[in-house]
């Protein structure tokens, strides 16, 4: 055991009270005035590089350098400075906090990343936090290697024999990392994305890609957490491009009942030319059908002719009226109004567009008002929306069908 002199033990406390008044002096004064200054500059970097943390373990590092710098001076020569067991755990600490500094800088540069507009939506974070394993790794290493007299490639070479136990124990974090270089690199999903992963039953915003999760915030402002590794490995629907595209699709059908299929009366047909999207379409369709008729006439007077149906004009109807609504963008995105194959379940009249918002509930009270409109008027028409059980109620009434009782 090294014993301390009175010279020993006053050199001692001028060393302590020296290296405690550089370190307030740094934390309290120098520090404090280059933040002030950092904040009048337009760069980001210099307000976290002083963030209190940072700042807080680089301070460290100045009193342990000058620590080092007095002690080896002549004026204070002190017994234990030269002892081995306190040489090592000085320069133990040393390397903790010089790591510990590292790893500081390291989170100053993932807040760096998600406030710079180029690299917010990427997955940095993960990238970060692997870094850190590394560094935290190797910190441990020459930790130990100092502490135990040995050299850093003693321990580095021994690490070869626990390669499996390594594998097993890091397991994880491997998959994990290999999935955020995927994530990264394909573009698969990026910080602020709206994603969908059925298996998980997560329906909203990414908000954090890290190296092991990815947080998403649904709708009703729960949180999901999905491993990394399963995102590449699991069916996810993004709905980046729909965001990009400006426009959200809708893609929905009414099912009209084959029995109220019909052929139009003139008096239908007048009443329908007082429905303003009908006005313009009824007027040349006439035109054509009575040219056509004609033809047919001269050829064979017992030919039949052709006809207005109910269900052709109400398709031409809802095409009219979608072409006139200003919260649907027809002009460059797809376009469709389509009958597609009859079922069981009636003949299906499928509308196929993209509004011009992507926000969500605009884009419900838009679809919804179009819809409103389209059953609506329905029966001007002369049509009828099929009803699972509706037609057989009505054969066992032997009612017609506008006579139904609820």
């Amino acid at each position: 055991m090294v014993e301390l002199n009175n010279t020993e033990l006053t050199n001692l406390a001028i060393l302590l009270a020296i290296l405690v008044a550089f370190y307030l002096l740094l934390k309290w004064f120098i520090f404090p005035i280059l933040k002030k200054l950092a904040k009048k500059t337009s760069t980001l970097i210099d307000d976290l590089l002083l963030d209190k943390k940072f700042v807080h373990r680089f301070s460290f590092v100045f009193v342990f350098i000058l620590f080092k710098v007095i002690s080896v001076s002549s004026g204070y020569q002190l017994n234990f400075f030269s002892n081995l067991i306190f040489q090592r755990i000085f320069n133990a600490l040393f390397t903790l906090t010089i790591g510990l500094t590292i790893l500081e800088m390291l989170t100053v540069v993932n807040k760096l990343s998600e406030k710079l507009e180029l690299l917010r939506d990427k997955p940095i974070k993960g990238y970060i936090q692997i870094i850190k394993i590394i560094v935290t790794s190797f910190v441990l290493i020459i930790i130990f290697a100092i502490l135990t007299g040995q050299s850093v490639g003693y321990y580095i070479s021994g690490l070869g024999a626990l390669t499996a136990v390594l594998l097993l124990i890091f397991q994880d974090t491997i998959l994990s990392f290999v999935a955020s270089v995927q994530i990264g690199q394909n573009d698969i999903i990026k910080i602020g994305d709206w994603i969908e992963v059925k298996e998980y039953g997560a329906d909203g915003d990414v908000v954090d890609i890290a190296l092991h999760t990815v947080k998403v915030q649904n709708w009703d402002k729960t949180i999901t957490t999905i491993p990394t590794s399963k995102i590449v490995n699991t069916s996810v629907k993004n709905w980046r491009a729909m965001s990009e595209y400006g426009g959200r699709r809708i893609k929905r059908a009414i099912n009209i009942d084959i029995s109220s299929i019909k052929f139009l009366s003139e008096s239908e047909l007048a009443n329908l030319e007082l429905l303003p999207p009908l006005k313009n379409y009824l007027h040349s369709k006439k035109e054509e059908l009575n040219e056509y008729n004609k033809k047919i006439a001269e050829i064979d007077s017992n030919l039949e002719k052709r006809k207005l149906t109910n269900i052709g004009t109400y398709r031409a109807y809802i095409e009219n009226l979608l072409k006139q609504n200003n919260n649907l963008n027809t002009e460059t995105m797809t376009f469709l109004v389509r009958q597609l194959p009859s079922s069981p379940e009636g003949v299906p009249i499928e509308i196929y567009t993209f509004t011009n918002t992507t926000e969500w509930v605009a884009y419900e009270k838009i679809q919804s008002d179009i819809f409103d409109q389209l059953f609506a008027v329905l029966p001007k028409f002369g049509l009828r929306a099929y009803q699972n059980g509706l037609l057989e109620a009505v054969a066992m009434k032997n009612l017609p069908f506008h006579q139904l009782e609820d």
